[in-house]
């Protein structure tokens, strides 16, 4: 007989290797050997790192863009409030009085001195403080001498606006002895 076409011829039967396969088992309880859970663990343990030095490097980032946008805000007010201390000082020099703030000379010198302290940068502001320095001088004088007991102007001045004008002042002049002491020095070592 022949066989059919719709069937394919009948092998003989293969020996019962039910329980003798050669191919590999597979662990189907969810449990790895020792080897690859450590090497899961060492792989997770590098993505936590790995995320936390992202994370790190993203605070670091923000805190250099905080600390350049604040640098940036506070030279931009340094400059607004440099242009209001010298659009004061162009108005008094042009009416030929000392600064006043709506008629008040003390409330004037007052405001110059705390926009002076806020904005000063030693080499571009020093001509602004040698002439706020020599208006107050020759103000207080000559309160002093109109008025001895009225006070006004010292009065407005209070004590930290006036520490820390001196102080301004101080670093300037030890500065500047420092650097004479410097060049005297060297000009006598040099003969």
């Amino acid at each position: 007989t022949l066989p059919r076409p719709d069937r394919a011829p009948r092998s003989s039967p293969a020996p019962a290797r039910m329980f003798f396969d050669d191919k590999p088992k597979v662990n189907l309880r969810g449990k790895s050997s020792s080897s690859d859970r450590q090497l899961l663990l060492a792989r997770a343990q590098r993505e936590r790192d790995e995320r936390q030095r992202q994370r790190a490097l993203l605070r670091a980032a923000l805190l250099l863009q905080s600390a350049a946008r604040a640098h940036m805000a506070l030279a931009r007010a340094r400059e607004a409030i440099r242009s209001e201390f010298d659009a004061a000082v162009d108005a008094s020099l042009a009416q030929r009085v000392e600064p006043g703030v709506g008629g008040s000379l003390a409330a004037g010198f007052a405001s110059l001195v705390r926009q002076l302290l806020f904005f000063h940068a030693a080499p571009l502001d020093d001509g602004r403080r040698t002439w706020l320095l020599g208006a107050l001088v020759e103000a207080l004088a000559a309160e002093a001498a109109a008025a001895p007991s009225s006070g006004l102007l010292r009065a407005s001045l209070t004590p930290s606006l006036t520490a820390s004008l001196v102080a301004l002042c101080l670093q300037r002049l030890a500065a500047a002895a420092a650097g004479s002491a410097g060049s005297a020095a060297s000009a006598g070592s040099g003969a």
